[in-house]
């Protein structure tokens, strides 16, 4: 599996591409993912968060309504504010239970105390009229309360089985109930009158029903972005294992991390552009002052390639630089390069330590006994010749593509003049190392041809041969160190495996993450968690969010955050514009019900139509795609119907079309809801009033009914809870523009005909009882609608860590890409990626290849000497770019001062992303000349 592979569980777009409903879509991804576990446990944890807000919102509303009664209501009996005292005293200890998520038994507790709660609430509002005012026609006046909580906030919202509708229904039933009980069914206004009420309290149950699943949808897409970002956290994490292990298997780990990082940089400031350090051509250089280097060679090594066959040949040369590599890691050395038949590697880097030239001499025997098994074993006659001298080097890489780290030095010369004068079988080391070494070495002086060597005359080295070790060799104790291990210094890429397994490890860490989520600002599920327990990255993550938000309206710190929260797609808008139109014909439906003779049934229809329109608009695209998906392929060929799906995809995605629509239609809805008030004869109803009263008879409402009006309100100002993609500060504004505007009516312009209506307590004006019922209903929407705003913008921030931990993945596997393609040539990296062992034997025949040889002579192993060595290894490398449209040219390697590139590799299939950058051939160059 690709490393950058990250699958993408909360596309918006695909989800309002796909036939079917969202919340839908979302429920089939968590039972895919096996998260459903996840998700009701992340359910039990909301509904404790949300059972705070419960409380805090039942007791306010109840301690302003008694305050309300004792401020206006003279000589006031204690017996009418008992019920509202006693739910004040009663909440919290109903509620306490279901506060704690991990009892067994919670779902049945939740069902419980919800049912409780509701008759609570339900006897409170209607004990009174019922028990002791008989006589008086009280309202109710937290029906439409009572009902919203039971579907939004009682832990039996939250529970799998538990049917909130069953309780939201069985309360409606009470209150229609009562209403039957207190009213004289004498006409058939009366009727009418109770039926338009029913219709208002089936529209509750309809709104909070729908709602319910809006509540779903947001609950899951939050689990799924919380997974998103796991499992992309563990792709990272994966990335960089496999970075590290391929990085340091030939680099050392300072200078890995200086090339990681100029990488990286390079890619931030030039995501299209695929060859780094183009413009700066860095030198990635470190001296290391005191080493031991060795270089061997095998003796011979023509005759071998001249009577073996080669696949043979490479099987041997494969096996003896895996033994050394193994070697080397018991011996603490850093395998630098090999090449052909030769080996080369340093004792003393990345770290140094002392012992470094007993650490080389060792390796060096070591060797020499492994070609000595292998050459016993493959019957073949295996010889080798070895040099190692102590000194300084300076370690890097250089040129623009295809990097190997190299050495270079006086010191690395000598080591090459050491081997080639040296005797099969024997170690033939320095005056140097030798002074660095302990007694625990059998030697001899050194070669005749050695002594004639210009490079160590002038150097003033005298050599010698090192036989083996004294019988009684040990290695010394700072020879061994756990910390070493060939796992670190080869190429280890049996990750493949691993990205099978992410998925059940996302599955399994999201049990954990569930805790940690997001549900409340207060954090009320978590405050009752020891703090002992609580881990330091568990109180980051917990507080994380709010520390980027501020607490009124939930707002981030950050403007441009905020502004793009406000911009993403509602795919929930064409629901919403359907509950609209439903409210639309509920409002028509209750009109129509209570045959008010001054209505403007045109004008409703009218209003009505203009509504139905932008619901039409919306959902065609979802219509349209019953049975199809949304392609280039399968676009409709019909202009219209195509420009009608623009027109669905702009009012998802659009915020300057989103807000402007919500605002209109929430508008007309309103006139709708007061049609009847704004159109009534004023004069005629005062006539009516008085002359009712004149003669003591309950005065005929002509034009409309008071509580009808405020119930049609009611039904405009619970919409603002399904307008998801709109800014609370707006859908406040919006909302307290529509309960002024009513208040207003009620005391001002239409006070006469309001304070003749029936009131919800005893000594309560009926114009204030109206009042206090729009003002209760917008209490509990502001507060619902903090805490979805909140947990929307959570979700968000969580979904825009996943997008970073995605950008950085991006980078660091096309680091790893990039990296790659330059270490070996592109169709060898393209297998060597995707191996499983790191020890198996990969290698190809090409029947016809060019192999160029470039070396310079007149060098200096110094600083400066490097410096003109990359410069011209990067002149180099520009120039094969220009050969790999035609010729196929690829660069090998450098090794030491020699460049080495060779033409005939059939890689025509795979892309070289070392050298993969737009080129002009001639004949494009010629027409731009042309037309200049």
């Amino acid at each position: 599996m690709d490393p950058a592979y990250s699958e993408n569980v909360v596309d918006y777009r695909s989800l309002g591409n796909m036939p079917g409903y969202e919340w839908k879509l979302l429920r089939y991804k968590c039972r895919e993912l096996r998260l459903e576990g996840v998700y009701h446990r992340h359910c039990h944890l909301v509904s404790v968060a949300v059972v705070t807000q419960l409380i805090i919102v039942i007791e306010i509303l109840m301690l302003i309504h008694v305050i309300l009664l004792f401020s206006v209501v003279k000589d006031i009996d204690f017996l009418n504010v008992l019920p509202y005292l006693a739910v004040m005293l009663l909440t919290p200890s109903i509620l306490m239970p279901s506060r704690e998520p991990n009892v067994e038994q919670y779902e049945a507790i939740a069902i419980l105390v919800s049912c409780l709660m509701a008759l609570l609430l339900t006897a409170m509002d209607l004990i009174l009229p019922i028990c002791y005012h008989r006589p008086f026609t009280l309202v109710p006046g937290y029906d439409h309360v009572v009902i919203v909580l039971v579907y939004l906030m009682f832990p039996i919202a939250f529970v799998e089985n538990g049917r909130a509708y069953f309780l939201g229904l069985a309360v409606s039933l009470f209150y229609f109930g009562y209403m039957v009980l207190i009213d004289k069914i004498s006409t058939l206004d009366k009727v009418w009158e109770l039926t338009a009420y029913g219709a208002y309290l089936f529209f509750l149950n309809v709104l909070c029903m729908f709602l319910s699943r809006f509540q779903e949808y947001n609950m899951r897409n939050g689990i799924l972005s919380r997974y998103q970002v796991v499992y992309q956290n563990l792709v990272f994490q994966l990335a960089m294992k496999e970075e590290k292990a391929l990085l340091d298997s030939i680099i050392p780990v300072t200078l890995a991390r200086s090339l990681q990082d100029a990488i990286a940089s390079h890619i931030e400031e030039d995501p299209s552009n695929l060859i780094p350090f183009t413009k700066t051509r860095h030198l990635f250089m470190e001296p290391h002052p005191e080493v031991s280097i060795l270089e061997a060679d095998m003796v011979d090594f023509t005759s071998l390639t001249t009577t073996m066959e080669v696949s043979e040949l490479v099987a041997i040369l494969h096996e003896l630089f895996v033994s050394f590599d193994l070697a080397a890691n018991h011996n603490r050395a850093t395998r630098i390069k090999f090449l052909g038949d030769s080996y080369t590697c340093v004792t003393g880097i990345p770290s140094y330590f002392p012992t470094h030239a007993n650490a080389c001499v060792n390796q060096a025997l070591d060797m020499i006994e492994i070609s000595r098994e292998v050459s016993k074993r493959r019957n073949k006659k295996i010889d080798l010749r070895i040099g190692v001298h102590s000194g300084e080097i300076l370690a890097g890489i250089i040129g623009l593509t295809k990097w190997q780290f190299d050495i270079w030095s006086k010191d690395v010369d000598i080591t090459n003049r050491l081997e080639s004068s040296g005797l099969p079988g024997m170690v033939h080391i320095s005056s140097r190392t030798l002074g660095l070494l302990d007694n625990h070495y059998v030697f001899e002086k050194g070669t005749d041809t050695a002594k004639l060597d210009p490079l160590l005359q002038r150097s003033n080295l005298s050599t010698y041969l090192i036989r083996s070790r004294l019988p009684n060799f040990e290695d010394a104790d700072d020879m061994e160190d756990d910390n070493f291990s060939l796992n670190d210094y080869r190429f280890s890429f049996s990750f493949s495996e691993d990205y099978e397994d992410i998925q059940v490890k996302a599955q399994r860490d999201m049990i954990l993450e569930v805790e940690h989520m997001p549900v409340n600002r207060v954090q009320a599920c978590k405050i009752r968690r020891p703090m002992h327990r609580i881990a330091k990255e568990d109180i980051n993550e917990e507080y994380r969010f709010n520390l980027e938000s501020y607490y009124l309206f939930t707002t981030f710190r950050s403007w441009k955050m905020e502004w793009s929260f406000s911009k993403m797609r509602d795919l929930l808008m064409k629901y919403s514009l359907g509950m609209m139109v439903f409210a639309g014909a509920t409002i028509i439906a209750m009109d129509l019900l209570v045959k008010s003779e001054a209505m403007d049934y045109t004008m409703l229809l009218s209003l009505f139509l203009i509504i139905l329109l932008p619901l039409l608009l919306a959902s065609y695209k979802k219509l349209w795609l019953r049975g199809r998906r949304l392609s280039p392929i399968t676009q409709p060929t019909f202009f219209l119907s195509r420009w009608i799906i623009k027109a669905s995809d702009l009012i998802e995605k659009s915020v300057f079309v989103r807000i402007p629509l919500a605002i209109m239609v929430l508008f007309l809805l309103y006139v709708m809801s007061s049609e009847t008030v704004f159109s009534c004869d004023i004069a005629r109803l005062e006539l009516e009033i008085i002359n009712s009263e004149l003669h003591n008879l309950r005065p005929q409402m002509l034009c409309f009914m008071p509580w009808g009006v405020t119930y049609a309100v009611i039904i405009v100002l619970s919409l603002m809870l399904v307008i998801i993609g709109i800014p609370l500060i707006i859908k406040l504004g919006v909302g307290l523009a529509i309960l002024g505007c009513h208040v207003i009516t009620v005391h001002a312009y239409y006070g006469f005909a309001f304070e003749r209506s029936q009131t919800t307590d005893i000594g309560v004006s009926s114009s204030l009882a109206h009042s206090w019922y729009l003002l209760a209903f917008f209490i509990l929407v502001v507060v619902r609608e903090g805490y979805l705003n909140y947990i929307l913008k959570a979700s968000y921030f969580m979904s825009m860590c996943f997008e970073k931990k995605h950008e950085l993945t991006k980078v660091k596997t096309r680091t790893i890409k990039i990296i790659m393609a330059n270490i070996l040539p592109t169709h060898v990296a393209e297998v060597f990626k995707v191996r499983r062992r790191s020890d198996q034997l990969y290698y190809e025949n090409f029947s016809q290849v060019a192999v160029m040889f470039a070396t310079i002579e007149n060098y200096e192993a110094d600083k400066l000497g490097l410096r003109a060595l990359h410069e011209m290894i990067c002149y180099f490398d520009e120039l094969l770019v220009n050969y790999q449209a035609w010729y196929k040219i690829e660069k090998i390697k450098v090794m030491g001062w020699t460049y080495l590139a060779a033409c005939g590799l059939d890689v025509d299939h795979y892309t070289d992303f070392s050298v993969s950058v737009p080129v002009s051939t001639k004949r494009e160059s010629d027409k731009l000349q042309k037309s200049g």
